[in-house]
């Protein structure tokens, strides 16, 4: 798993391996004439105190010398930190979108219909008018959406409006280059990540559904003391991005649902599951919080 303290404590111990170069070589060749269970792996370990006094472990390979064993870390941490750095600027993709799940909705309506105005928008996504027009604005500005002059909206794209012509008093917006290319990085394992970490409650859910089996908005608002709609989007939005998938099952069992275990359930509502690559990345999440508890 890469993170700032793996690389940290390699480019420690590089630095102590050659501040104490002699003591490390000398070990090397006496471990090297004597017998032992180090020949097993091929492995020394060797107690060492670093440059500002610390005592530490290092492992240590026999079949290289002090200056290699340190090189080899030093490498190591090169590696690691230009990974971090790509997976910082993956996180950074995100950084102009809403942090808000209609707004991860209006772009992947807007991806389906090629065009469309805010209160349109707000009937097919069941949100609030002028939640959806903040929304498009926002998204405007930060280069996800473009305003298009409605006497260029053909109704042969407009696949929303059943009407003949577009109605030509409205804003129309549509998808930009820059959000075809986000939503097209959504579709990937790092946007899928990255939305867990990006849209709030998004891995409240996620890890909810992991843990607890199937469930439904309702519930999930009340139980956590969210607003329903809000709840109701957030699972659109991680459904869209294909976090989550609608439970296909006419009845749960009670081995498939822990939140509230029953013999059966059957169904009255939408549930929700999450998908295998949600879990895999949960599983990741949680690695890296281990890995990083400062973070």
């Amino acid at each position: 798993m890469v993170s700032q303290a793996e690389i940290d404590r390699l480019r420690t111990e590089a630095n102590t391996i050659l501040t104490r170069i002699q003591r490390v070589d000398e070990a090397l060749e006496r471990a090297r004439s004597e017998e032992g269970e180090h020949w097993d792996q091929r492995e020394l370990e060797l107690t060492l105190e670093t440059p500002h006094g610390e005592s530490i472990e290092v492992t240590l390979s026999l079949d290289e010398d002090a200056a290699s064993n340190a090189q080899t870390r030093y490498e190591r941490a090169k590696e690691l930190e230009a990974e971090l750095e790509r997976r910082e600027a993956v996180v950074g993709q995100l950084a102009p979108m809403p942090r808000d799940p209609v707004a991860y909705l209006v772009c992947y309506h807007l991806d389906t219909v090629e065009g469309n105005y805010p209160r349109s928008m707000a009937g097919h996504l069941d949100a609030e008018r002028g939640h959806v027009e903040d929304l498009c604005e926002q998204l405007d500005s930060a280069g996800l959406l473009e305003r298009v002059e409605s006497g260029t909206v053909k109704q042969r794209r407009v696949k929303a409006k059943r009407a003949d012509e577009v109605r030509q008093h409205h804003t129309y917006y549509r998808l930009s280059r820059e959000g075809d290319h986000l939503l097209r990085f959504l579709g990937d394992r790092d946007g899928k990540l990255n939305v867990l970490r990006h849209l709030p409650d998004g891995q409240t859910i996620a890890r909810r559904l992991a843990r607890g089996g199937p469930d439904y908005p309702r519930m999930t608002a009340n139980e956590l003391e969210m607003e329903f709609e809000y709840v109701r989007h957030l699972y659109r939005a991680l459904q869209r991005v294909g976090l989550v998938t609608v439970y296909e099952g006419s009845t749960i069992k009670g081995s498939e649902r822990k939140l509230k275990p029953k013999d059966e359930t059957h169904k009255k509502h939408t549930y929700y599951v999450t998908t295998d690559i949600a879990e895999e990345l949960l599983r990741e999440l949680t690695q890296q919080d281990r890995d990083n508890p400062s973070s």
